[in-house]
């Protein structure tokens, strides 16, 4: 009987650490997640202004970019040269929309959905959904892109 005590006495005086923890925890999830999503608006603003280098400056040096059908490419410089690339080719980013972020201290996953819209000169316009997952690093402060990878949702051609 002065187990089950000392036992109920234990769970009641630690109940309120518990809780409060999950209370924390919560407050770190929407945190960072409203920090994520103020570094993506940031990213379709800088990226449809056509500033390359505004949106490499949102990843970290030594970043890793993972594009579809493409090899892997790294660094902040590697970076700028590809979102050049595809801004010159007449691609606006529409939006990106985080489903998902999961914090662990300094690094966050984030998962969401994005649409781009392609408008060539002189050429048709055509829109790309997909999904991505976003590797987060907290740098002095801020949140930077670690690590960018991402696909259509289009069907692949056929053969």
């Amino acid at each position: 009987m002065r187990r089950i005590i000392l036992l109920a006495a234990l769970v009641a005086a630690t109940a309120p650490l518990a809780h409060g923890q999950n209370a924390r925890g919560g407050r770190e999830v929407r945190g960072t997640r409203a920090a994520i999503e103020a570094a993506n608006r940031k990213f379709i603003e800088a990226f449809n202004r056509g500033d390359a280098a505004a949106v490499a400056a949102l990843y970290v040096d030594d970043a890793k970019l993972l594009p579809p059908n493409s090899q892997m490419l790294e660094g902040r410089r590697n970076v700028q040269t590809f979102w050049q690339g595809v801004i010159n080719a007449g691609v606006k980013a529409d939006s990106l929309e985080t489903l998902q972020v999961e914090p662990g201290g300094d690094i966050a996953v984030e998962v969401g959905r994005y649409a781009l819209t392609a408008r060539p000169a002189g050429g048709q316009a055509a829109t790309d959904n997909g999904k991505y997952v976003v590797v987060w690093k907290r740098q002095r402060g801020a949140w930077k892109i670690a690590v960018d990878t991402w696909n259509t949702d289009a069907p692949a051609p056929r053969q």
